[in-house]
């Protein structure tokens, strides 16, 4: 059976990934979940570990490098998703600076390849942190 993939929009700001996992932890029902994370900081050797201990802290969650020029990350999504698993992907990309970018087509492609359950879930960055305005 396939798995959950969670969408989240808009992106744009470092602390989204942040936000997300927190309020899954919350919300409860949402541990385990694979977050598709820029290579610069899922490989970083410093950020690697921070992320790697909130993933812990806030259940678990891991991550897998996902760059737009490399098949491999997406591999691991694919995988995480036929098993089962939840993945929570920003379908807009790495690039912060517009909150009104268009999604980049490896979101589409994936949900026609797994045809995974979706959850849509929409940030407010109208303040100093985001927050989660709309969820599960």
């Amino acid at each position: 059976m396939p798995g959950h993939l969670i969408l989240v929009r808009p992106h744009a700001s470092l602390w989204d990934g942040f936000v997300v996992a927190w309020h899954l932890r919350r919300i409860g029902g949402h541990c385990g979940c694979l977050f598709a994370v820029d290579p610069d900081y899922a490989c970083h050797p410093l950020y690697r570990r921070i992320l790697n201990w909130y993933g812990r802290l806030t259940g678990r969650h891991t991550m897998a490098p996902l760059d737009q020029r490399s098949p491999m990350g997406m591999r691991t999504l694919i995988r995480t998703l036929q098993g089962g698993g939840r993945v929570v992907l920003f379908p807009q990309g790495t690039g912060l600076a517009r909150l009104d970018r268009p999604d980049l087509p490896g979101a589409a492609w994936l949900i026609r390849r797994v045809r995974p359950m979706v959850t849509e879930m929409y940030l407010d960055h109208t303040g100093a942190i985001p927050r989660v305005c709309y969820n599960m």
